[in-house]
């Protein structure tokens, strides 16, 4: 019997200066099909930000710490090269205040030192082009949940097996509408939504499973 595949969906975007308003009705769609967001915010976000990601997170989303430079600045880093580049960005997020959960690089991909380096920092949670990971303390991969990355416009692609994971990448300022639909469409499918208390063990507090009306649970509505 084929298990069904998890859906994860991360919001990008939320870099200096963007406006919040897409991003809420973003998340309050999102959050009408009971489906949470892995947020991915940069080392510097703007006060609003930190602020929003910070209420998102504690009603189950995930935040995760991606830096916004250009091409694939993980993919190749020694342990000690990337632990320099990982301790400059947490020291500008932890000066903002905006706990994170884990990592996501700049391009989805990551070396076996930057996996090294983020589990030294204590951050057991990567994002890569191969799907989401749980690691362990010396950065090996625990548990995995695999598949391609994917998003508006993307064809997908004819595969003999499924992957055991559904990644929808959208920007934050997506039309809440598309998002929705792509959604159901994953939701339709059989996949079934890949929560914080699966990705980070032990951590709380975790939306409710189920509390009626969304409006009684949207922290934007």
């Amino acid at each position: 019997m084929t298990t069904p595949p998890r859906l994860l969906v991360s919001v990008a975007g939320l870099a200096p200066g963007a406006a919040l308003d897409a991003a809420v009705a973003l998340a309050d769609a999102l959050d009408a099909r009971r489906v949470p967001a892995t947020l991915l915010a940069g080392a510097r976000p703007h006060p609003e930000v930190v602020a929003w990601a910070t209420s998102r997170r504690r009603v189950g989303d995930v935040v995760l710490l991606r830096e916004e430079v250009p091409g694939r600045p993980y993919r190749r880093l020694p342990a000690h090269e990337a632990g320099l580049r990982l301790t400059a960005a947490l020291r500008a997020r932890d000066a903002l205040g905006l706990a994170v959960d884990g990592f996501a690089a700049p391009g989805w991909s990551v070396s076996a030192g930057t996996r090294a380096a983020l589990a030294a920092a204590g951050l057991g949670l990567v994002l890569d082009d191969a799907g989401v990971h749980r690691l362990a303390g010396d950065g090996a991969l625990t548990t995995s949940w695999r598949g391609p990355v994917g998003g508006p416009g993307a064809r997908r692609s004819r595969r003999r097996a499924e992957p055991a994971l559904r990644h929808l990448a959208l920007d934050a300022r997506t039309d809440p509408r598309l998002a929705g639909a792509l959604v159901d469409d994953a939701l339709a499918e059989g996949a079934t939504p890949l929560g914080a208390g699966e990705l980070v063990p032990r951590r709380a507090p975790r939306r409710p499973a189920a509390l009626g009306d969304p409006e009684h649970w949207s922290i934007t509505a």
